[in-house]
């Protein structure tokens, strides 16, 4: 298997994912489930940078 950027690894997360828990899976429902991992990622970066409280602007 290639080397994959975190990216891919993220999408065939969220395709799994989505595969556990719905029967027949839409894109949409796969990329909600993506958007949602990234948005946790980020979040999770922050948090270790200290960021905890930083305002976004």
């Amino acid at each position: 298997m290639k080397n994959l950027t975190d990216t891919e690894k993220l999408l065939i997360t969220a395709q799994d994912m989505a595969r556990r828990t719905f029967v027949d899976p839409s894109e949409a429902a796969v990329m909600d489930l993506f958007r949602e991992l990234c948005a946790e990622r980020d979040r999770m970066a922050w948090a270790t940078e200290g960021r905890e409280s930083a305002t976004v602007h």
